[in-house]
């Protein structure tokens, strides 16, 4: 998704990361973020808390990412007249994605080991049954695909095209701030179906830790790969907490 040496992630070469918006591209952006950043928190609304396990629900779920998902991709070729390219790390940064991944992913350990006797493990085991993963094999999978293909779709979204749309409106201080708040958003929705008050605001708490982090790496290097380490780094620590829940609990 990168053009250029200078140039972020899906974005023409001619316009360099390091020059200011120009006021065309501030004028779009507003609406860009308004049709795109509602999407994922409307479907998981319509989901979680309004309709919970009905085809409406889950209908609205996809039609929500899929909005997230394929709509920035038309608006950067058809609105921004940009071309394709892969994100490649040109300024380097993946041995920080690395790095990154690998020091939250054992914080979140480390706070798994001190608090184990705090989480119910039935909690965990029923939501992992709801959604069919019940069995090591589905477990793992659904693992693999959340820290392959869904990491990456998620920094693509949110921060490739989301966090530039901020940048463009905003400094770059805040822009990261509110990417992480719009990531954040839908998780709220997503861990309220299952969890109460305190487990979801902790939760989002991590997850607006991330998005900044995540961010903060996307501003710095304009690539997606190196948020994209660390995000699936953290979305296997993740998972190697819930197997222990699980399937040890």
């Amino acid at each position: 998704m990168t053009h250029g040496n200078s140039s972020p992630s899906l974005k023409p070469a001619s316009e360099p990361a390091s020059e200011p918006a120009s006021s065309q591209d501030r004028k779009r952006a507003l609406p860009a973020l308004l049709l795109i950043a509602p999407a994922p928190s409307l479907g998981a609304y319509v989901l979680f808390l309004l309709v919970p396990g009905t085809t409406a629900g889950y209908a609205a779920y996809a039609i929500g990412k899929a909005w997230l998902y394929g709509l920035p991709v038309v608006w950067y070729l058809c609105v921004d007249r940009g071309a394709p390219g892969w994100s490649r790390p040109e300024r380097g940064g993946l041995l920080i994605g690395l790095t990154l991944g690998i020091i939250i992913g054992s914080v979140i350990w480390v706070a798994f080991l001190l608090l184990r006797d705090r989480i119910d493990p039935e909690i965990i085991q029923n939501l992992v049954s709801q959604n069919g993963l019940a069995t090591p094999l589905r477990y793992w999978a659904a693992c693999v695909w959340i820290a392959s293909i869904n990491a990456i779709l998620e920094e693509y979204a949110f921060r490739w095209f989301i966090f530039r749309q901020c940048e463009r409106l905003m400094s770059s201080g805040w822009a990261v701030l509110t990417a992480a708040a719009i990531f954040t958003a839908h998780h709220v929705f997503v861990l309220r179906g299952y969890f109460d008050w305190p487990i979801t605001l902790l939760c989002c708490a991590g997850v607006f830790s991330g998005g900044i982090i995540w961010s903060w790496c996307y501003l710095r290097y304009r690539s997606i790969w190196p948020g994209y380490l660390s995000h699936a780094l953290v979305d296997v620590a993740i998972f190697l907490v819930g197997w222990q829940l699980v399937f040890h609990g």
